[in-house]
């Protein structure tokens, strides 16, 4: 309906801009055509010495070659775009579809909310980077960031940077928490006083 609706007024002027297109057409051809912009003066010297000298050559400039537009017609350019390939010693194979493919590749376990089959070696998913924040929050002795960093095949500094800035969310409550909620946050615990 809503699309029937935009239409109508599209329609309404349709004739409105058709009205009188032949006139229109004519009055455009008619019109003088632009001037060329201006030369240099030292350009129409040479121009007009060029002509005097040489008059078959602005002949030939005027009339169409025929020999030349032949030539053009017979012209067919076909592109065909190469498939990029590998050389390893003497195999040659196509480069994979997918950049992010590396040779080095973990399997995960199918936990994941995202599913996630396959991980890139110095790379993890929010699941493997939420069990590391929580081991770590529980033993940061033996859940350091080199141990990370051995662990899940990340350099270092990287290591450090998710144990000291990656946080989880945290609920801070100000002033009284209402019994239903207290009971969503957490379940089977009884409520203080």
């Amino acid at each position: 309906m809503g699309s029937k609706i935009s239409k109508a007024p599209k329609a309404a002027l349709r004739p409105m801009k058709n009205m009188n297109v032949e006139a229109r057409a004519h009055r455009l051809l008619e019109r003088d055509k632009p001037k060329p912009a201006p030369q240099y003066p030292s350009t129409k010297e040479e121009i007009a010495r060029v002509q005097k000298l040489h008059p078959e050559i602005v002949k030939l400039q005027q009339t169409k070659d025929v020999r030349l537009d032949d030539f053009l017609k017979q012209v067919r350019v076909e592109s065909h775009d190469p498939v990029p390939k590998t050389i390893e010693g003497d195999r040659t194979e196509a480069l994979p579809d997918s950049s992010q493919i590396s040779s080095s590749k973990r399997q995960v376990s199918s936990g994941d909310s995202l599913d996630v089959r396959v991980v890139t070696e110095g790379k993890m998913t929010v699941t493997q980077i939420l069990e590391v924040l929580v081991r770590h929050k529980k033993d940061p002795e033996e859940w350091s960031a080199e141990r990370v960093s051995q662990e899940f095949n990340l350099e270092l500094e990287h290591a450090q940077g998710l144990l000291t800035y990656f946080k989880t969310f945290e609920v801070k409550a100000f002033g009284q928490i209402p019994e239903e909620i207290k009971k969503q946050i957490n379940p089977g615990t009884k409520s203080a006083p």
